[in-house]
C-alpha cells in the first residue's frame, strides 16, 4: 500500500521465463500439518445475482493459516441483502468465504493461540505480525483493512477499501504467490464489528513510537459496531528494506561494524527484485506501481538453494527478497479471459501531489508514462521503480569497500544511469530488459551460479 508515513516492443527471442525459473529461490519453511477448514458457507435467500465463484487454479495450494484448524466455531454474522450484494465483487472469489465473521469472536480464537504486534500503518489499513504461542518464533502476517459500507458512515471514505479493490488485491495475492520473489498468500476473511481493544492499544503504541497520530477515519472505523473489515493473511516476508537502510531495526547481513548495505548486498537485493518483476511481466503482464522500499522485504537464509540444486550466491550475504503489497498493481491474472486487474490512480490525485522524496516523482513519472490510462500495460513503470530502488540503495551504501568491489560499484552506477534513459533505442522498456543487461554484464552483475557442492 502507499504508506501514510512514507507517502516516499519485444527484444530478442531468448526465453527469459526459462532462465528465471532456474532461479526459483525459496527459504526454508516449516511445513504445516492438516488442511485448512473455512467457516461453512451459509445459504441466504437474499443472495440472488451473486456472481458465480471462480474456481481456484487446478491443484493450486496455498500455505495454511497459522490457526487453520481452529476456526470452525467462530460466530457468523447475518447481514441484510443490501450488504450481501455490496460484498459480491469480493466474495465471488473462491479464496474468500461468504460467511461474515464476528470480529470479537474471531479475535478471541486468534488471541487464544497468537500474539499480535502492529508493524505498519498504511493509507488503507494496518499490518500486524502474529506469533504463535505454541511455537514461539513462528510468524504470520495479517493485513487489516476497513471496507466501505453500502451506505452511511464509511461509504464515501476514500481510505476505506471498496469490495472491488479488495477483489483485486486478493486475486493478485493468490495468483502471484506461485512466482519466486512474491509473498505467499494464506487466507482472506471478512469480519464485522468494533476493533478489539488489544488491537486498538497496539495501534496507539505503534503510532506513539513512530510519531504518528491515528487518523480520524481509522478511529471512527475502530469504534463502529457495523464496520466491515477485510483480513488478509500471508507468510512473514521479514523486515522491510526502508527500515533496514534507515536503521529502524537491527538487521545484520553479516558481522560488520557498519549497518549500511555493501555493494555486494545491494547487487543481490536488486537482482532478485528485477528477476521477480521480469518473470511476472512475462507470466501476467505485471506492473507493481508502488515499489517503494517499504514494499520490499528481506530475510536471511544461510542456505538458499534453487529448485535445480544450485546455490545462488558467490558471497555469504544470503539475502532472500520478497515483494509485497499489490494495492496499486496491474496484472492479467483472471482466466479464461485475460482482462487486466488494476487500480485507477486518477481517482487519488493526492498521490501525485507529494514532495520532498524521490518516491513522489516516480508516481508522477508513471502518470506521464501511462497518459492517465491505468488499464494499459506499460512495464516501463517497473524500470522507474527499479531505478528508484538502486539509486536509493547506492545513496545509502556502506562507504567502505574492498578494492575488488570497486568494479562492481562502477557497474551498479552505470546500471542506474542506463535505467534513467527515456529516449532512443537503448531505453530499457521493462524489467526483462534490465535482467538482460545484467546478464550481458554477468561477471560484475548478478551473482555467479555455482554448484552447491563447490
Amino acid at each position: 500500500m502507499a504508506t501514510k508515513t512514507r507517502a516516499y516492443g519485444k527484444r530478442g527471442n531468448d526465453n527469459i521465463v526459462l532462465q528465471l525459473e532456474r532461479l526459483n529461490i525459496r527459504s526454508p519453511q516449516k511445513a504445516s500439518q492438516g488442511e485448512e477448514r473455512r467457516p461453512p458457507r451459509i445459504a441466504n435467500e437474499n443472495t440472488e445475482g451473486t456472481p458465480e465463484r471462480p474456481k481456484s487454479k487446478k491443484n493450486k495450494k496455498h500455505r495454511k493459516s497459522l490457526i487453520f484448524d481452529r476456526c470452525d466455531d467462530i460466530k457468523i454474522v447475518n447481514v441484510d441483502s443490501k450488504t450481501t450484494r455490496h460484498l459480491d465483487p469480493l466474495t465471488c472469489l473462491s479464496e474468500v468465504s461468504t460467511a461474515i465473521l464476528d470480529f470479537a469472536d474471531w479475535f478471541r480464537v486468534w488471541t487464544s493461540h497468537c500474539n499480535f504486534i502492529k508493524i505498519a500503518q498504511g493509507t488503507y489499513g494496518a499490518v500486524f505480525r502474529i506469533e504463535s504461542k505454541a511455537e514461539p518464533g513462528t510468524f504470520t502476517i495479517g493485513k487489516l483493512m476497513p471496507l466501505r459500507a453500502p451506505s452511511g458512515f464509511g461509504s464515501k471514505t476514500k481510505e476505506f477499501t471498496a469490495p472491488g479493490a479488495g477483489y483485486n488485491e486478493v486475486l493478485l495475492l493468490s495468483r502471484l504467490d506461485e512466482l519466486p520473489g512474491f509473498v505467499q498468500f494464506r487466507k482472506a476473511e471478512i469480519l464485522q464489528g468494533v476493533l478489539p481493544a488489544v488491537l486498538q492499544a497496539a495501534s496507539t503504541e505503534f503510532d506513539a513510537a513512530h510519531g504518528d497520530d491515528i487518523t480520524t477515519w481509522w478511529t471512527r472505523a475502530c469504534s463502529n459496531a457495523t464496520q466491515l473489515w477485510l483480513f488478509l493473511e500471508m507468510t512473514d516476508a521479514g523486515t522491510d528494506l526502508e527500515a533496514v537502510i534507515t536503521n529502524q531495526v537491527q538487521f545484520r547481513l553479516r558481522t560488520l561494524n557498519s549497518q549500511a548495505l555493501t555493494v555486494v548486498e545491494i547487487r543481490d537485493v536488486f537482482w532478485q527484485v528485477a528477476s521477480a518483476l521480469a518473470l511476472a511481466e512475462q507470466r501476467f503482464e505485471f506492473e507493481h506501481r508502488d515499489l517503494h522500499l517499504g514494499n520490499i522485504c528481506l530475510t536471511l537464509a544461510k542456505d538458499i538453494v534453487s529448485d535445480s540444486g544450485h546455490a545462488l550466491w558467490t558471497n555469504k550475504a544470503s539475502i532472500l527478497v520478497t515483494i509485497i503489497d499489490y494495492t496499486l498493481s496491474r496484472a492479467c491474472v483472471s482466466s479464461p479471459v485475460k482482462s487486466p486487474t488494476y487500480s485507477d490512480l486518477e481517482k487519488d490525485p493526492a498521490l501525485f501531489e507529494g514532495s520532498g522524496l524521490p518516491q513522489y516523482d516516480v508516481y508522477r513519472d508513471m502518470r506521464t508514462e501511462l497518459e492517465g490510462n491505468w488499464a494499459s500495460y506499460r512495464p516501463r513503470t517497473n524500470v522507474l521503480w527499479l531505478h528508484h530502488l538502486l539509486a536509493t540503495l547506492l545513496e545509502n551504501a556502506d562507504t567502505y569497500r574492498a578494492p575488488e568491489q570497486n568494479q562492481l560499484a562502477r557497474h551498479l552506477a552505470d546500471l542506474k544511469q542506463w535505467m534513467s534513459e527515456n529516449s532512443g533505442d537503448n531505453t530499457p522498456r521493462n524489467a526483462q530488459d534490465v535482467v538482460r543487461y545484467c546478464e550481458k554484464h554477468r561477471r560484475n552483475g548478478p551473482p555467479e551460479v555455482k554448484k552447491a557442492s563447490e
